[in-house]
């Protein structure tokens, strides 16, 4: 849906795929951290483990979106 409504606003790619990426650069961190602070003591080592690896992928697959998002619209934006 969202992607859909920046298709038709070619303008608003760039912001968005930026928010994207910053994203999902704090939510690798967020991963990396994790242990460090014991942000969830209370839970079992294998929610601790599903929380981490959770937030590794979620991180990384908005990075890896807002990247194809830029250059989609950078591509468009050498054509026109």
């Amino acid at each position: 849906m969202i992607l859909g409504r920046l298709r038709s606003a070619p303008e608003k790619r760039v912001p968005a795929a930026m928010a994207m990426v910053s994203t999902g650069l704090l939510l690798v961190v967020l991963g990396v951290v994790w242990g460090r602070f014991g942000l969830a003591g209370s839970w079992g080592a294998s929610w601790n483990d599903f929380a981490r690896g959770f937030l590794f992928g979620l991180g990384i697959t908005l990075e890896v979106a807002g990247v194809v998002l830029v250059m989609s619209a950078r591509r468009r934006a050498t054509k026109a």
